[in-house]
């Protein structure tokens, strides 16, 4: 300290060394003279850092005289430079100011005001900095170039936090870059987070560290704060309002700053993790660089939780800004959907939900509520998945045309599909839709076998199409439907619960002496078609040993097994990859649908080269968007996801878990007559006390679950089974929440139970 005592003719009493962040080569010291007085003392042996060194204290001292808190300011040496040669580097002293960190007083509204005001005194006051050398600098913890740390991701061990990054970096692609341009530039800060702010006497004392400074949105510098001093908050966008409205104050944001605020928080938080992952991996971590994992971490899987329109609404109410009044929109909805379509195409719910987003097992209507889905297995990887939107953008920008041409990604995606499959089930046909695969299996088989009537279970659902209602007991014996063809053979379903047998063995029999007869009386049919778990019959597991004994039947009189996965596959019954498997049968034609696209139109029907040799009678088998480019990308990019997320796996723990719960629930409701599934695919049976189906309390509970932003919903041919098939990335933490609000609706509705 020999050079900094004779130069500033200090008497020194104690010296500090402080560690900071590996990121700086700098080296600082805390120093104190006889008489109290503190100083920093920072040493730059990297040469350019240096020079950035010298830029920030040109500016902060040009600033600091006019501001109201305090920053950084270097004391100048008798000649009256800025720095001053040490014997490890050039060196600059700095005052100290005192004060405690932000993250260790509480932050009242008072306080988080203040703080507003200050950040926007400060943006105000950089804004009139020139500085082409900070303008220069591309720096990863700059938002602006939150890409720059997208690589990282691959750090993130966990599967579920990896897609979470994924999601927020999409939406930064997606919604902030767009606009980036657009916005208002300065310098800034750069890292406002909560070790960076001092308080004392309950006021803003100053800021510290300004080594990330650059040319940015200086709505950045607002978001940067916010994103730290919301975390560990339990309610993080009610209580950072104020910080909001005291920037807002004294610097008018404009209406789209405002609005891109959420994405720039979440970005935030992505780099810090990824930043932290890094820093793991390289064995780099201490407890400065990993301060906030934890609690970023927390907020970020929050943040997913909460509906966007209820953080905007939250941000544009603080800031003057009217946010979009969506009752009378929701009404106008309504209204203009009954005027263009007919009365047939129905709504969930009686008070209809206008949905305006969603994400992984979360739904978010367009009055800022969030639902848990426990309900929609179309999205089987989760609502909006990055990895799926990232496939169709990227290929539809490049090719999307017909089967008709050769392109590579059919031939991957089939040839990794039929890797899920027993060797003898060989060929792949794509359509569109769980309708248009049965319509195309039962074609199938009739070509196959010259013959015509089908066998099915009653209650089965098998598609819309005028073939997949012939086929559909769900339809055919339902309201507005005509019964059963003189081409169909309806076999009971084998239900153990209440059913007319005890046994799968005995229901199969029953089943071979009905077709018998049919024989006897007719023909042989062409196949037999069957779900492994009858989902519109009411979530019903077909009986142990049904499947096995009538697909061998069925093999030796030359009749073809059809089995629709178009809800059950996918790996969504956990121990089994496709429900054929549960049953130990390998059938002849099986049916994908729902869950092969996410949502994207998809589905296929997977048969033997038997089967296809048959079929290729002539006439060619052609659908406009089956198999194109996109769907393919889609298809494979879901079969990624499941591998990768584990979500088989997943299914089977969740679903394992549900299960207990709801039978715990079994014991102490009597009106839960029965709870019965595999994986995630599980139904809640309702019966009186007589033990008939109780078809009102079923629909009761639906309701309320709804008005308790849970949504499922209702199935069986008394409508009395409330259908349990959410996202597979549905978790155990949603599972309780699930239990926790139908425990308590059940409590309400039965008082004394």
């Amino acid at each position: 300290m020999k050079a900094v005592t004779e130069l500033f003719n200090l008497n020194i009493a104690s010296v500090e060394n402080l560690d900071g962040d590996i990121n700086y080569s700098n080296i600082k010291y805390a120093i104190e003279d006889i008489d109290g007085k503190k100083y920093i003392l920072k040493i730059f042996p990297d040469e350019e850092e240096c020079i950035l060194a010298k830029e920030e204290s040109r500016i902060l001292n040009e600033i600091g005289e006019h501001l109201s808190f305090k920053v950084p300011q270097t004391i100048l040496s008798p000649n009256q430079q800025l720095f001053f040669q040490h014997p490890k580097g050039e060196a600059k002293l700095l005052n100290y100011i005192d004060g405690k960190f932000i993250a260790k007083v509480p932050h009242t509204k008072e306080l988080l005001f203040s703080l507003g005001a200050k950040i926007a005194e400060l943006s105000t006051a950089l804004q009139k900095i020139k500085s082409p050398l900070l303008s220069s600098r591309i720096l990863f913890w700059d938002i602006q170039h939150a890409l720059l740390s997208y690589p990282k991701i691959t750090f993130i061990e966990e599967p579920a936090r990896r897609k979470l990054i994924n999601y927020f970096f999409d939406r930064f692609q997606q919604i902030v870059l767009p606009e980036q341009p657009f916005l208002r530039y300065g310098l800034i800060h750069g890292d406002l987070n909560d070790y960076n702010i001092l308080i004392k006497d309950g006021a803003i004392e100053g800021f510290l560290d300004f080594g990330d400074s650059t040319f940015a949105p200086i709505v950045y510098d607002l978001a940067i704060a916010m994103t730290y001093l919301m975390l560990d908050k339990d309610y993080p966008i009610e209580e950072i309002v104020p910080l909001l409205k005291g920037y807002h104050s004294l610097n008018k944001l404009s209406q789209r700053e405002v609005e891109l605020l959420p994405d720039l928080i979440t970005t935030r938080l992505c780099i810090s993790v990824c930043n932290s992952a890094e820093k793991k991996q390289l064995n780099q971590d201490n407890e400065y660089v990993l301060i906030s994992e934890k609690p970023a971490w927390a907020l970020l899987e929050k943040w997913v939780t909460i509906n966007p329109i209820k953080i905007s609404t939250a941000f544009l109410k603080a800031t003057g800004y009217a946010p979009i009044e969506n009752g009378n929109y929701k009404n106008s909805v309504l209204k203009t959907r009954r005027h263009t379509t007919g009365k047939s195409v129905g709504l969930s719910y009686k008070d209809p939900i206008l949905m305006t987003g969603a994400a992984f097992q979360f739904m978010y209507d367009g009055a800022g509520n969030t639902y848990l889905d426990a309900y929609n297995n179309i999205a089987h990887a989760g609502h909006s998945h990055p990895k799926i939107s990232a496939a169709i953008s990227k290929q539809v920008r490049k090719l999307n045309t017909n089967t008709r041409y050769l392109f590579e990604s059919f031939t991957a995606y089939t040839s990794n599909l039929l890797k899920k499959f027993p060797e003898k089930l060989s060929k792949v046909f794509l359509v569109t839709s769980g309708s248009e695969a049965s319509d195309l299996a039962i074609r199938m088989a009739r070509m196959h076998t010259k013959r015509n009537t089908i066998a099915v279970l009653e209650n089965g659902y098998h598609g819309n199409t005028t073939l997949g209602i012939e086929i559909s007991s769900y339809k055919f014996d339902g309201k507005g439907g005509n019964g059963a063809g003189s081409s169909i053979i309806k076999l009971p379903l084998p239900n153990l619960y209440k059913g007319i047998f005890n046994t799968g063995k005995e229901f199969a029999n029953d089943a071979k002496e009905k077709i018998e007869k049919y024989i006897e009386k007719i023909n042989s049919p062409a196949a037999f078609i069957a779900e492994p778990i009858s989902g519109c019959g009411g979530q019903v597991p077909l009986a142990k040993g049904y499947l096995k004994e009538l697909n061998a039947y069925n093999s030796s009189n030359q009749l073809l097994t059809i089995i629709d996965e178009t809800q059950t596959g996918f790996g969504r019954l956990g121990n089994w990859y496709w429900g054929f498997e549960m049953h130990d049968i390998i059938p002849d034609i099986v049916i994908l649908g729902k869950p092969m696209g996410n949502g994207h139109p998809m589905a296929a029907v997977i048969t033997t080269d038997a089967i296809a040799n048959s079929f290729n009678n002539g006439m060619e088998f052609f659908s406009s968007f089956g198999g194109n480019p996109v769907s393919c990308e889609v298809g494979s990019a879901v079969l990624s996801i499941i591998e990768e997320e584990q979500l088989q796996a997943n299914a089977l723990l969740v679903g394992n878990y549900f299960k207990k719960r709801l039978n715990d629930l079994k014991n102490f409701f009597p009106c839960i007559g029965d709870i019965r599934g595999e994986g995630l695919f599980l139904g809640i049976e309702f019966t009186n006390t007589d033990g008939n189906p109780d078809t009102a309390l079923a629909e009761f509970v639906k309701d309320e679950l709804k008005n308790n932003f849970i949504l499922s919903g209702t199935d069986g041919p008394y409508n009395n089974v409330i259908k349990i098939k959410p996202p597979m990335c549905f978790t155990t933490n949603n599972t309780d929440e699930f239990i926790n609000k139908f425990q308590k609706i059940l409590q309400t509705k039965l008082p004394d139970k």
